[in-house]
């Protein structure tokens, strides 16, 4: 773990000198895929400066929301031929289940570190591993829980 942290405390110090954040700056809408875990809906609004993510599923006896938001301390350019980007972020992340016995409350941090394929301002592509660590608050507090999923979405800049 500290050589995890040592690996993104490096490439922040050695990105300080580039050019920040790339991103539009109009308002950001897609759809993520997540393993584990499902879909989410993403918004990224021009005057809050958080990438959001929304997931909700559901069955006939359970049902589970969860909701992101990463702050991204670097997004630069890494082939600006290729329009590729890469990113860092420090987020946090809030989680509601229930089934037919029990309701469960997660919440934790996490770091998002990913690249975004952006070949024209109105779309962008991105793929991210944000590993994650949290604790289950009910019914049974649970420390430590998390890990390391996996994200691939598409943006649409408006």
């Amino acid at each position: 773990m500290k050589k995890l942290i040592f690996v993104f405390v490096l490439i922040a110090v050695i990105s300080v000198g580039t050019a920040f954040a790339d991103h539009p700056k109009g308002t950001g809408i897609g759809i993520q895929g997540r393993y584990p875990g499902g879909l989410d809906f993403t918004l990224k609004l021009p005057s809050i400066p958080i990438f959001w993510a929304l997931g909700l599923g559901f069955d006939e006896d359970y049902f589970a929301f969860r909701v992101t938001g990463d702050y991204y301390l670097f997004h630069n350019v890494l082939l600006k031929e290729a329009y590729l980007h890469w990113f860092l972020g420090l987020g946090a992340w809030v989680g509601i289940a229930s089934n037919d016995d029990d309701f469960y409350l997660s919440l934790g941090g996490r770091i998002p570190i990913g690249l975004s394929f952006q070949p024209i301002d109105l779309l962008e592509i991105h793929l991210a591993v944000a590993p994650s660590l949290g604790i289950q608050v009910t019914p049974n507090p649970k420390f430590p829980i998390g890990g390391f999923p996996v994200e691939l979405g598409v943006r649409i800049w408006l």
